[in-house]
């Protein structure tokens, strides 16, 4: 495999995370929105969110 072979590679895998990704945090925040008598640190949870989106984005669409 070529360098633009294995670059295109993980762009796939990186758009199908990201897609994982974005669908657990909506599921998460449906699910928050709706649930009774449960406070979140809203804070919190959307740090911890960015963080790790953060994460797959450097890893799979800047790191070369």
């Amino acid at each position: 495999m070529s360098f633009a072979d294995l670059h295109l590679l993980k762009l796939f895998w990186g758009k199908i995370f990201a897609a994982i990704f974005i669908g657990l945090v909506l599921l998460f925040a449906k699910n928050a929105i709706f649930a009774r008598g449960i406070k979140y640190n809203w804070f919190a949870v959307v740090a911890s969110f960015l963080a790790i989106g953060l994460a797959l984005y450097v890893m799979f669409f800047v790191q070369p």
